[in-house]
């Protein structure tokens, strides 16, 4: 979440002084080289940027002898690089943000011959070798709750923990397990669940609910 926010400030940033900047070029770029008045492209580029700066470019700028506006030239690179360089940030924030809270996998650690899957409602999961941890965000009912279950059959350092706001209980998963978890403690809402590894081997761990 941190991230994600973090990214779409700093791309609303950079966006709007890449706009303001490419407008003001516009602006002093169409008073020396365009037949129109300056300010129709300024309303253009300003609210359909980047589209509008290449209708001007296209079909703006008649005057094709006259030379431009000086200075503005390194501001527009550095600005475009670095609104370019933010808007990667966003989009992995925002990747980041649809997997916590969509309930996709979100995975860190080194992992060898791995596989996770999620399918109606049983999330199953194996490794030869396993270090690190997978997490997901689901949203329990009451009844599911009450059905959690957990089957294991994995390498020592395997650990099972569920967090819902202060609420967190861990559960040793470590060797052959076969039974539900008390989640009494738990509301029926998201829940995060999270499979630890240490250096666990031949990991298979079956979560259903």
């Amino acid at each position: 979440m941190t991230i994600f926010i973090i990214s779409t400030i700093l791309f609303s940033i950079l966006a709007l002084a890449f706009t303001l900047t490419v407008t003001v070029w516009t602006y002093e770029d169409a008073k020396l080289k365009s037949n129109h008045t300056p300010m129709i492209w300024v309303v253009i580029v300003l609210f359909t940027s980047p589209i509008g700066i290449i209708l001007y470019l296209i079909i703006g700028r008649h005057k094709k002898d006259v030379p431009g506006p000086t200075g503005f030239r390194l501001p527009i690179i550095i600005f475009t690089l670095l609104f370019l360089a933010s808007a990667a940030f966003f989009t992995y924030g925002t990747v980041r943000f649809v997997q916590e809270v969509g309930g996709a996998s979100v995975r860190m650690g080194s992992f060898s011959g791995s596989r996770s899957h999620l399918r109606n409602e049983t999330w199953t999961f194996t490794a030869n070798r396993a270090n690190g941890h997978e997490r997901r965000n689901i949203n329990f009912t009451a009844a599911q709750l009450n059905d959690f279950h957990v089957f294991s059959d994995s390498g020592g350092g395997t650990t099972l923990r569920l967090e819902q706001n202060n609420n967190v209980k861990t559960v040793d998963i470590s060797g052959f397990v076969d039974r539900n978890v008390d989640l009494s403690a738990f509301e029926p809402g998201r829940v995060r669940v999270r499979l630890d590894f240490d250096r666990a081997d031949d990991v298979y761990v079956r979560l259903s609910w």
